[in-house]
């Protein structure tokens, strides 16, 4: 390790230090810390006021071009599981540093033994699992965090703020809090140390007593004193919006129908609270994800229930409680301490919502994920919604065996359309007339298409009169940013969105879209320095002003983590970047890069490198893609469609014919075993009868050309025979085993589906998107509607298949958090049909709505 990183390896274990002293007077069960502890697999302990260890920490650093490896992993594990403490207190590995595959297998192990499946670990370690050290990882963890030094005591001065008696301003509560954390940090310097490790141990009136806090929390900081108040203030904070966002189950029926109807299970945004366990809500940019959850915190409140929410960017690794105790504040408009939090999180009476939680970077995710582990897998405390563009990465955030209610928004209809058209062009006390806003609907609708239903598009092209929705969503955006610099006097704009493109490229690249004040002036210097090389005058004191002034940048919480005025600002200025040349693409994408790319090829169009980047990292973001391919099917189209189609196809070894049509529009069809290239209208009519074809207009690309072949051959592979009807079933009995066959069947086929339809390499992109393939279901009694009897049947997805027959009366109605259909709904569609259905909508989440419509 050079001197450099040793510096900053004694600097960011002392930070953590810092952070695992202010946690010790948060908790009342701990009585103590001892920094350097006294084997060289600790670093930190923490001490039950019984004087024996609770928690230990091993704190390391790894450079940017390195990962922690299977090896490094578990020696630093296994040192610490021989110990005597490791019979009884947790341990955990800390780092700045990134995870390689075998590392993650390390991590993913000790996850799942902390669920209780402890195989994989014992595999690992090559012991049985009832194995001395592999009982004691079965309490160990690896944390990523990735924050440096000044961001982490930046943290630990906000939650010493929150402890400090009363300040007269903000101002000289900071500099108390900076001045505590300074002098703790000076201590825990030399009590490290002391050569004699029971002088290592600090005791928490000591650590109070550095802080200048009290020792125990206050009565009046205390999650059952202010919650009542905090209910008071919620219920007054909704959002004033004439849209109401409305939310579906993102899964559906098994078998593709809700109960008789067949009507879209569609439900006002507060039903998330009627069930008990874990949920996600997931919804694509632009949609109102924020505004649902303000909404249901404020409905909420109303009715006398506790939502706390919180922004997934200022989330530290394995501080959780600070996080929630930010959510109260953010209500109360006063500084709460950890403890607050902590208690607000282990009462069942409460709603936790973490908004943004799969737009945060991969380390950032799997802390979160080990945050949740315990709470939700056991079921105790708040219960826990994540709120992201990502279902997927949603559903990987909770333990595997928790089985979240899965909703998604809908996009908004034409009333809503109205009503939202009407509150954006009212200026005064007065709405606008009906006509006019039907008459602006009309106008944004006929421009924008299928994207007028995005409520954020939407609001900004009425916004902007709507004659600037003609210039489509990247045109939108820099127009409304105009239109936030006209109104804010700020200058320079062309400069400020460069400058904040690159920026917002870095951090993409990590996948995030924040940044802590630290990082945000050094990626902000970086990129003025880029530009300055070129010959370009820019001075980054005035680039942030006008950043700021405008709104194009804001600040979070105490910490001021920096974010876009809203995400998808960050994914415009970041394509926008790419498209000029100001910052290069990245080498690889991941799935949240998808709107930066859009936005790219939007402005700047889709070149072949651009395409096959997309075909191979991203593919099913290909369909959006090619629609921004103006390239001209020129001599050698047959081959870069060819190149495309390769990418996304499962079906390897293929290639692409093209014949010009008297029409001048061109039919492709596949042509394997041959080259690529043009061919006579006759041969091309004899390999449509074989293989199928597809024509376009003379003006499409070869990207367009492989993603319809593409769309053909999965149209193929996911058409399914209709079944025969069934016969009445006699008894509860035979009612459970004809639906678990069913499911099991089903399960069968769609596992078989996502492997023959997916793009090379992308089956678990897919299969995650489908979601978990069994199915616990409650078969009801039966009853009488509109069409005949009945058995009503409630139902959640599972990883498992699990039937059974409830005798109670009313048994049709769904229980809380579960969907309600019928037996036979679900027994109408054959396993096959259910199968295609529901891998089709998958694939038409990730692309267009209908986009395989049969």
């Amino acid at each position: 390790m050079s001197g450099v990183d040793t510096v900053r390896g004694i600097a960011y274990q002392q930070a953590q230090a810092v952070l695992a002293a202010v946690g010790l007077l948060e908790d009342p069960a701990l009585g103590s810390i001892r920094v350097e502890g006294s084997d060289d697999a600790v670093d930190i302990e923490l001490f039950n006021r019984d004087g024996t260890v609770r928690h230990a920490m091993q704190v390391k650093v790894r450079a940017p071009d390195y990962t922690w490896g299977e090896t490094a992993l578990l020696a630093v594990l296994k040192r610490w599981a021989v110990l005597p403490d490791a019979e009884h207190a947790s341990f955990e590995f800390l780092t700045d540093g990134r995870l390689g595959p075998s590392g993650q297998r390390v991590q993913q192990a000790l996850d799942d033994a902390a669920e209780g499946r402890t195989a994989p670990l014992a595999q690992l370690l090559g012991t049985g699992v009832n194995d001395a050290v592999c009982v004691a990882l079965g309490r160990a963890s690896i944390r990523q965090d990735p924050y440096n030094t000044g961001a982490l005591l930046v943290r630990a001065e906000s939650q010493v703020a929150d402890m400090l008696p009363s300040a007269r301003t903000e101002e000289d509560l900071r500099q108390q809090a900076t001045g505590a954390v300074d002098r703790l940090f000076r201590a825990l310097f030399d009590y490290a140390s002391n050569s004699d490790a029971r002088l290592r141990i600090i005791d928490r009136q000591i650590v109070a007593a550095l802080l200048g806090v009290p020792a125990n929390q206050t009565p009046a900081q205390r999650w059952p004193i202010i919650k009542a108040r905090y209910l008071e203030v919620a219920a007054s904070l909704g959002d004033q919006c004439a849209v109401t966002p409305i939310v579906t189950s993102l899964e559906g029926p098994p078998g593709g129908n809700s109960r008789q109807s067949g009507d879209a299970d569609a439900r006002d945004v507060d039903q998330l609270l009627r069930g008990t366990g874990p949920a996600v809500l997931a919804g694509s940019t632009g949609t109102g994800k924020s505004t649902a959850v303000r909404l249901l915190r404020q409905k909420s409140a109303a009715e006398g229930k506790a939502v706390i929410v919180v922004h997934a960017e200022s989330y530290l690794p394995g501080r959780m409680a600070a996080l929630a105790a930010d959510g109260i504040a953010s209500v109360l408009g006063e500084h709460y301490p950890t403890a607050t939090g902590e208690q607000a999180l282990s009462d069942t009476q409460v709603t936790f919502v973490i908004d943004g939680a799969s737009e945060v970077a991969e380390p950032t995710r799997q802390a979160l994920h080990t945050d949740l582990l315990a709470s939700v897998a056991s079921g105790h405390g708040a219960r826990v919604v994540v709120v992201g563009r990502d279902v997927a990465a949603l559903r990987a955030l909770l333990p595997s065996s928790a089985l979240p209610a899965v909703y998604r928004i809908m996009p908004l209809d034409h009333e809503r359309q109205v009503g939202l058209a009407r509150e954006t062009l009212t200026q005064g006390a007065m709405p606008v007339e009906l006509d006019t806003a039907y008459a602006a609907v009309r106008s944004v609708c006929a421009s924008l298409g299928d994207a007028a239903r995005n409520p954020l598009l939407f609001s900004m092209a009425v916004t902007l009169h709507t004659s600037e929705a003609s210039r489509g969503r990247a045109g939108l955006y820099k127009a409304f940013i105009e239109k936030l610099v006209a109104r804010s006097g700020a200058t320079g704009i062309s400069l400020v969105r460069t400058v904040l493109g690159m920026v917002f490229v870095r951090l993409l690249n990590e996948g995030r879209r924040y940044a802590d004040l630290y990082e945000w002036h050094r990626l902000l210097t970086d990129a003025v320095a880029t530009l300055r090389e070129t010959g370009l005058v820019v001075d980054i004191k005035d680039i942030e002003s006008a950043a700021r002034r405008c709104g194009l940048i804001t600040a979070l919480g105490w910490d001021q983590t920096v974010v876009a005025m809203h995400d998808s600002f960050a994914d415009y200025l970041a394509g926008a970047a790419h498209a000029s040349g100001a910052a290069p693409l990245p080498s690889r994408l991941t799935a949240g890069d998808d709107q930066r790319i859009l936005f790219c090829a939007e402005i700047n169009g889709a070149d072949q490198r651009l395409a096959e980047l997309v075909a191979r990292d991203i593919p099913f973001t290909s369909v959006l893609l090619s629609s921004f391919d103006s390239r001209r099917l020129e001599e050698d189209a047959p081959e870069l469609a060819a190149s495309l189609l390769g990418m996304v196809s499962p079906t390897q070894g293929q290639t692409v014919a093209l014949c010009l049509l008297s029409d001048d529009r061109v039919m492709a069809v596949r042509h394997p075993g041959h080259r690529p290239g043009w061919i006579g209208q006759a041969q091309a009519r004899e390999l449509a009868q074989r293989f199928g074809a597809i024509v376009v207009d003379a003006t499409a690309g070869p990207a367009a050309v492989a993603v319809r072949l593409w769309r053909k051959e999965m149209q193929a592979l996911l058409r399914a025979p209709s079944a025969p009807k069934i016969r009445r079933l006699a008894s509860g009995e035979t009612a459970c085993e004809a639906l678990t066959v069913h499911a099991k069947k089903t399960a069968d086929f769609s596992r078989d589906l996502i492997e023959r339809v997916s793009p090379p390499g992308h089956v678990d992109m897919l299969a995650a998107q489908v979601g978990p393939l069994g199915l616990h279901a409650v078969i009801g009694q039966e009853e009488n509607g509109p069409f005949g009897k009945f058995l009503p049947v409630n139902y959640r997805r599972a990883s498992d298949i699990l039937v059974r027959a409830d005798s109670e009366l009313g048994s049709g109605i769904a229980s809380e958090g579960e969907s309600s259909t019928t037996l036979e709904y679900l027994l109408d569609k054959s396993p096959a049909s259910a199968a295609s259905e529901r891998v089709q909508k998958a694939i038409e989440s990730m692309t267009i709505q209908g986009w395989l419509g049969m």
